[in-house]
């Protein structure tokens, strides 16, 4: 297990708590709120980058320019369902990429580390309206 810093711990602590995606910003503006020397704002950028190398955070991108963050556990990650409309996120449980993975590395020689699946449209709620 990599050796985290104490602003990595402390990230990653909050990550644990709010069980949603968060932006950077998000993130630093909930540590400022509950600890008057909470890092700044790229000391939270180098301290995501960091768990997300370690493996504890998976990075989400809405579509909208902004990266989101959310916890994971080690060796595993989920994808994402987003509506186009209202931003919204739902995680999708299993992996449908598994089989696909399979194929390329048959295929083409090709050993996969990671992928990211991100699939966009719009939600129940939204198609209501």
């Amino acid at each position: 297990m990599t050796k985290l810093s104490r602003n990595s711990q402390k990230v990653l602590a909050l990550l644990e708590q709010v069980h949603e995606l968060c932006s950077a910003q998000d993130i630093h503006n909930q540590m400022r709120t509950s600890d008057s020397k909470a890092p700044g704002l790229s000391t939270v950028y180098r301290s995501l980058e960091s768990l997300v190398r370690a493996g504890l955070v998976q990075v989400v991108d809405l579509g909208d320019g902004e990266r989101r963050y959310e916890l994971i556990k080690p060796g595993e990650h989920h994808h994402h369902l987003i509506c186009e409309s209202c931003r919204s996120s739902v995680h999708l449980d299993e992996c449908l990429i598994d089989d696909f993975e399979d194929s390329i590395r048959d295929t083409y020689g090709f050993k996969i580390k990671n992928h990211i699946l991100e699939i966009f449209g719009t939600c129940k709620q939204c198609l209501r309206k």
